[in-house]
């Protein structure tokens, strides 16, 4: 199976799952299947077993399993006639019983399409603009000031190589602002470019425990900056280590600010609870969304597949940010976190203001609801 990065950054290619981004800008068909009453329910019943097996907190597996099942057997679902209305409420229902920050049933079509409720026309000719590209804006905005805007950490590898361009033509800059506010997830990839640089100390800046019964089933693990250590019987566990560049980079004296929303998510919430964590950066912005369960993609008949988390991931000595999300040091409204950047900088206001208003994201920057993009 080729390596695809997951939600929450950690097992991307591990299961026998078809694993794939949970943030996924694939393009939907043109046209909605008609409904299949038969495949509809097959696929609830088939969730039910898959969140059974592989969900990351047994007990809640087992009560997710047990309510999608007692709901067949009653006929709960027999109502509906759309694959989106299905697919919305048994999200729901999970959602119900234990909130987690990616969770949920996709009707055939897959994630674009559960957000608008019908087919996406988002690469279709004619139809919506394509989302924005994985990295933007990045470059000097201020006099040794570097900043670089992610959308989503992909791993794409022309992505990786501007980026790395992006670091070695600005070493040396005296402030990195990175800016988060609408990063949707990814993979490690991206943190694993830019970590040997900016650390100084060879150290485990992530742990991440997966049910075992799932991970039994997975693959090498696909980044080398993953080493599994021992566990609990139950769980299977990695750390994500950094090893500095030697020598070292300029970067390791760079001061960083990073930049949140409650629209930041997942991947990128591993990069900030790191960053909280080694106190390496200044967090600006709001708290983000709480989603620190990563998981994959699971197919489950008839088109319809679904997210299941089966790990979660914290910070060594701290606890996951599921639900949570990770708080800002520099509390301001997210809209204004470049500003607070800047003037902290030294950057007169007027030029931050400016500077702020170029640089605003055009997605959104408020929290999404798991089965939305």
């Amino acid at each position: 199976m080729r390596k695809q990065v997951m939600a929450a950054v950690i097992l991307a290619a591990l299961s026998p799952m078809a694993m794939a981004m949970a943030q996924s800008d694939a393009p939907a068909p043109a046209a909605a299947p008609a409904y299949d009453a038969a495949a509809a329910k097959a696929a609830v019943a088939t969730l039910a077993d898959e969140l059974e097996k592989n969900f990351v907190f047994p007990d809640t597996a087992k009560r997710y399993a047990a309510a999608l099942r007692t709901k067949l057997a009653a006929g709960g679902y027999d109502g509906i006639t759309d694959g989106y209305a299905l697919a919305t409420a048994v999200t729901a229902d999970l959602q119900a019983i234990a909130p987690d920050g990616h969770l949920a049933m996709f009707a055939p079509g897959g994630p674009q399409s559960q957000r608008v409720g019908q087919p996406s026309t988002q690469q279709q000719i004619g139809g919506a603009p394509l989302p924005p590209p994985a990295m933007e804006q990045a470059g000097m905005i201020a006099p040794g000031i570097a900043y670089v805007r992610f959308n989503g950490f992909f791993g794409e590898p022309e992505m990786l190589k501007a980026f790395t361009a992006f670091l070695d033509q600005h070493a040396g800059a005296k402030t990195l602002i990175i800016d988060a506010r609408t990063h949707r997830g990814g993979g490690l990839d991206e943190m694993d470019l830019l970590f040997p640089r900016i650390f100084d100390t060879p150290q485990a800046v992530m742990i991440m425990d997966t049910r075992a019964s799932f991970a039994a089933q997975a693959g090498p693990l696909p980044f080398r900056s993953l080493v599994k250590v021992d566990a609990p019987a139950e769980l299977a566990r990695t750390e994500h280590r950094v090893t500095p560049a030697s020598p070292a980079s300029p970067w390791a004296k760079t001061k960083i600010y990073y930049l949140t929303s409650p629209r930041t998510a997942s991947a990128a919430e591993h990069l900030a609870a790191v960053f909280k964590g080694t106190k390496r950066a200044t967090l600006i912005g709001e708290t983000t969304a709480g989603a620190g369960h990563f998981g994959g993609t699971a197919p489950l008949g008839g088109g319809y597949s679904a997210f299941i988390p089966v790990g979660r991931s914290y910070f060594p000595g701290g606890d996951s940010w599921e639900q949570i999300g990770v708080k800002p040091d520099i509390a301001v409204p997210p809209e204004r976190a470049l500003y607070e950047a800047l003037i902290r900088e030294g950057v007169p206001a007027a030029q931050a203001e400016a500077l702020s208003a170029s640089h605003m994201p055009t997605g959104p920057m408020v929290r999404r609801q798991p089965g939305k993009r």
